[in-house]
């Protein structure tokens, strides 16, 4: 060490002097580290120019290669800085010359035109221009100077692409130092405050951390810098009279933490292997390295790994229905291309003396430098902003598009706009150049509301698209739609436009004082319970201050003290709409939810099963965690179910909220608690007051992410194998679905229920509780019903179904009856799940004679209502609700490519509501559509000249069609239209634009993406299809033996 400092103190007083550098050098001492295969040699006399080069091929079959190169100048200052250790070297980096080559582009490649990112969906829906449209005004009131879209896209004027070798080298005009250990680890890179541009940063990264290796032979495995993340290495060593080379290879496995934020990386379902190669000569410089990397993402998929519960559809590769030729494909694996293959090499050029003109540009001693790391860095957002990018460029005008969608009333010239608006609000649009909301807001503002009285398919949509932006003129147009004095519109269309205000990001204050004056008018009574739930959504939001939350909820308050224990289904209308308020909900709020749920729960167990799914959000408050546990030791089976269900449901709730917000509490996904201990230890002892449980028990603990869970879980299958047995042949008499848990000794642990108590078990609680069928099968002594599943799509792209129809009548009493249809859908991409959403529809007529009608969805965990101005009267109603979200699923870089893997997710149910009464019977319809489209696009950035990407366009569909009787009868159909799944690859280029002559201006510009190869199809249903799920099926005869009712479950429910 004092060889060292005496080197130092003579650099300094025999060092530069007029420019001048010193000849002398450091090199590591020997007795350091004894066992090292080389010595460092840092000569501060002079610069080592490497030449670095990288070749990426990217994206499976669809061969795109990319070529990087530069000139690498490396300095050494001598030694680091005490705070280090005092056993390492400070390096200076220079890098310049970048250089960024696409290797096999395409001789003619044509525009990449999908504004969606879908390129499949204008193979499957064909555009129609409507000759007449009552829209057809608002083109001469359009006709107006366009506004410039985004800058850099302008066409105006003449454009010039400046020509230069080497365009990004004044990005990396600051140089960067880094702290090289003496056994050859490096352990820190030092930036300039000013190098602020996070992707050159990262370039920079790249050649340093390729010259970092191990050196210590005692360490054959070891921690090793790299960019994509913390991981270990294993190390050979060889060495010889001409110099020494260290080998390194790591692997997925290696890595204990990914340098991508949690929410944008999954490192389950990435796969690594690299080797890497480092050569020193013998006086101890670094004069080589290479290496290769290959990825694949998307491969161990564990969320889609079949579970125990499934229904055996679930589990077939080829989808199970025998009639239907058309769905017999093979699965595909979309992940098949999300490849990266990456190699580099690293090479010492020539050596050159020092001097005070070099210093000047390369060393730069007079700059402020902070720590940086090795990790890359990301920003959790990029993959939103080269999203909104690129949509803008490919949009056009927004009056031109929104123009299009009035008179052609197509649906597909929304969707570009629609994911624009939701990333606009994302990114918060106060920090974007241009924001497309404002025109958006501007064209809908001229449409008069009388016409939309008529029009209301397409209004519905504007105004839809309306709320998706938000912002204040766009709130002031949907409260004038509502205001009871100005509004031409009718009380279901209001209806309507209350919902999506439920779906507006950013909401103020000011649409809250409006709903609660609408509230208390006289005139509203129809609306009041959908006023309501919107009024607590709205709540829920961040941006509204906690005083007008606080008003709303005192609201709620106060209707839940004013209901009596008689009054269910009013309690049950306030406790969803406590729910929507989500994780905002006061102490008082919840010690009201408590008591009302277990008083009322007595006698009325829906009621308690609401309370408990209204402080979904809260579970991990003391006071839900205390009333959950009592809940699970001591109620019955079913409530003993709720309390399971619910925390299911969070947990679902949480790994969806995580996409797109931080969410503070993560229990009960994350975490292991005294509820936890409860399930675990009744899993385990399976005793008679759980074993009617055993099932959700196991599903909840098999979700949460904890390592505890999971040694439970192995415990359980110790001693209790999984034993399936498939459903009987069909017959007249009753199908069973039985699975049991069979112990070494035959020991029983659960049996799934029969059909005529509601079907395939706790898998189907998704629709209704197994005790609320019990109790609804003591009520009505002649009923019909049927449960069913779908699963549509791939397995790494797929939408998953459940729907349950019911219908009961009561002998006895006022013509008794109640007819009940649910549907609910999951979607999945890659390893992400998410909501699509609920629709539920039932008519009860009590014994009383009171008609109760209600018509919900549930969408992200917000209860919307289309309500009725009689509920005793039956019409027709239709209603459609979107929502629209970014998911981001990878981050990671592979030496130089930055890659970025995300989806936009476009969830979208379209329900009619029929409802037809004769005589003494009543018929209700409900026909729910579910839409899934999603825009999986994954793109790859080089030195911010360059970007490939690949999308990946799914449009899946699903429909039912359920009649329920009083009389009582069901039956139902299902299907859906043409669906595909299909892959696009492209490119781009960004090019420096000299756009004024003088003085002199410039700007970058991304170009247009090119097509790198033809679109490939991986999976298509070409044609509409639709099939007899149920034929009627009546209860008339059997009245005097209900409990011998013969139900029958078609073997093949949906398929």
């Amino acid at each position: 060490m004092q060889f060292v400092h005496i080197l130092a103190v003579l650099a300094i007083l025999f060092g530069r002097q007029g420019g001048d550098a010193v000849d002398t050098y450091v090199n590591v001492p020997t007795g350091a580290l004894p066992n090292l295969v080389t010595r460092l040699r840092c000569a501060t006399s002079e610069t080592l120019l490497y030449k670095y080069e990288t070749t990426t091929q990217l994206w499976g079959s669809t061969n795109q290669q990319f070529k990087t190169s530069c000139d690498v100048h490396i300095t050494c200052l001598g030694e680091a800085p005490d705070k280090y250790g005092g056993n390492a070297l400070l390096f200076n980096a220079f890098i310049n010359h970048v250089k960024v080559v696409l290797l096999n582009a395409p001789e003619h490649p044509e525009d990449y035109v999908s504004g969606d990112l879908n390129p499949v969906e204008a193979d499957v829906i064909i555009i129609k221009r409507v000759v007449s449209s009552p829209f057809e005004a608002l083109a001469s009131s359009n006709k107006r100077k366009k506004r410039q879209t985004f800058e850099g896209l302008s066409n105006v004027g003449q454009q010039i692409i400046v020509d230069e070798p080497y365009p990004i080298d004044d990005d990396m005009a600051i140089p960067c130092q880094f702290v090289q250990n003496y056994d050859g680890n490096i352990v820190d890179i030092l930036y300039a405050a000013a190098d602020t541009d996070i992707e050159i940063r990262n370039f920079k990264r790249n050649p340093i951390v390729a010259r970092s290796t191990q050196l210590s032979r005692e360490k054959a495995e070891a921690p090793t810098p790299s960019m994509a993340g913390e991981r270990k290495a294993a190390f050979t060593f060889k060495r010889g009279e001409s110099g020494s080379t260290i080998g390194k290879t790591y692997g997925s496995n290696d890595f204990t933490k990914f340098a991508a934020p949690s929410a944008g990386n999954d490192d389950t379902t990435t796969k690594l292997t690299a080797q890497e190669r480092q050569s020193f000569n013998a006086e101890g410089d670094f004069t080589s390295a290479s290496g290769s990397l290959t990825a694949h993402f998307g491969l161990d998929d564990t969320a889609l790994r079949s579970s125990k519960y499934a229904p055996p559809a679930a589990r077939r590769v080829l989808d199970p229905d025998d009639e239907d030729s058309v769905l017999r494909t093979a699965d595909v694996d979309i992940a098949d291309d999300l490849t990266a293959d990456a190699t580099f090499q690293m090479s010492l050029s020539t050596r050159a003396k020092r001097s005070a003109e070099t210093d000047d540009i390369a060393v730069r001693n007079d700059l402020d430098y902070v720590s940086g790391g090795l990790m890359a860095e990301y920003d959790r957002d990029s993959g939103k902003k080269n999203q909104l990018e690129i949509l803008l460029q490919s949009i056009g005008d927004v009056y031109d598009t929104l123009y299009q969608f009035v008179t052609t009333k197509s649906l597909i010239t929304l969707n570009a706009l629609q994911d624009i608006l939701q990333l606009e609000n994302e990114l918060d649009r106060e920090n974007l150049q241009y924001a497309v909301v404002r025109d958006v807001t501007h064209f809908v503002k001229q449409i008069d509301a009388r016409i939309c009285r008529d029009e209301w398919t397409t209004c519905s949509e504007l105004y839809q698209l309306l709320a998706l932006g938000g912002g204040s003129v766009a709130e002031r147009l949907l409260v004038e739609r509502l205001d009871p004095v100005l509004t031409q519109l009718t009380e279901d269309q209001q209806a309507d436009v209350l919902n999506y205000i439920t779906s507006m990001p950013k909401p103020s204050p000011y649409i809250l004082y409006f709903l609660k004056r609408i509230y208390n008018s006289e005139n509203t009574s129809m609306l009041l319970p959908t006023i309501r739930l919107t009024m607590a959504s709205v709540a829920s939001r961040d941006t509204i201050p906690e005083e007008v939350r606080a008003s709303v909820s005192d609201l709620l308050l106060s209707e839940l003290q004013e209901s009596s224990c008689e009054q269910a289904d009013a309690i049950i209308d306030v406790l969803q709409a406590v729910g929507n308020l989500g994780d905002t909900l006061s102490d008082r709020m919840i010690d009201d939810v408590i008591a009302k749920g277990s008083v009322c729960g007595r006698t009325h167990e829906a009621v308690s099963q609401a309370s408990m799914y209204a402080l979904r959000d809260v579970s991990d408050d003391d006071a839900v965690q205390t009333y959950y546990g009592q809940s699970l030791l001591d109620e019955d089976c079913d409530i003993k179910a709720a309390v399971i269900t619910t925390l299911i449901d969070r947990m679902f709730r949480i790994q969806e909220q995580q996409y797109t917000e931080s969410v503070e509490s993560k229990w009960p996904l994350i975490g292991f608690n005294e509820i936890d201990e409860i399930v675990a230890t009744n899993l385990l002892n399976l005793t008679d007051e759980f074993t009617c449980i055993g099932e959700e028990l196991y599903r909840y603990l098999e979700m949460k992410k904890n390592d505890k869970a999971v040694e439970i879980l192995e415990e359980f299958r110790k001693n209790y194998d999984v034993e399936e047995l498939l459903e009987d042949e069909e017959d007249d008499g009753e199908q069973n679905y039985n699975a049991t848990y069979s112990h070494e000794r035959q020991k029983r642990a659960w049996d799934h229920k029969t059909c005529s108590s509601w079907g395939h078990s706790t898998y189907y609680n998704i629709l209704q509780t197994s005790g609320q069928f019990s109790s609804d099968k003591n009520i009505y002594n002649r009923r019909r019903h049927c449960l069913a599943y779908k699963r549509v799509g791939v397995s790494k792209a797929n939408a998953k179904f459940y729907a349950g129809i019911f219908a009961g009548k009561r002998t006895s009493g006022l013509n008794q009856y109640k007819l009940f249809t649910k549907m609910v859908g999951k979607g999945q991409i890659f390893s992400k799940t998410f909501d699509i959403g609920t629709v539920l529809a039932y008519r009860i007529r009590s014994s009383l004679g009171i008609t109760y009608q209600r018509r919900y969805m549930v969408i992200a965990g917000k209860v919307l209502l289309k309500p009725d101005t009689n509920s005793v009267a039956c019409n027709t109603r239709t209603w459609h609700y979107e929502r629209n979200f970014y998911i981001p699923i990878y981050k990671i870089t592979i030496y130089i490519a930055s890659i970025d893997i995300g989806a936009q997710i476009r969830p979208r149910f379209e329900v009619n509501f029929i409802c037809k009464a004769k005589g003494s019977n009543t018929l209700l319809k409900v026909q729910p559509k579910a839409i899934l489209r999603i825009a999986a696009s994954a793109q790859a950035s080089f030195a911010k000249l360059v970007r490939g990407g690949i999308t990946i366009g799914v449009n899946l569909n699903f429909f039912i069609e359920t009649i329920t009787e009083s009389i009582p009868c069901i039956s139902g159909q299902y299907g859906y239209d043409p669906m595909t799944i299909s892959i696009e690859a492209w490119y781009q280029i960004r090019s420096k634009i000299k756009f004024q002559w003088w003085p002199p201006k410039f700007k970058w510009t991304w170009g247009s993406r090119k097509k790198y190869s033809p679109s490939s199809l991986k999976w298509k249903i070409s044609s509409p299809y639709r099939r007899t799920w149920l034929s009627r099926r009546c209860d008339v005869y059997r009245i005097n033996f209900p409990f011998n009712l013969s139900i029958r479950i078609p073997r093949r429910l949906f398929g």
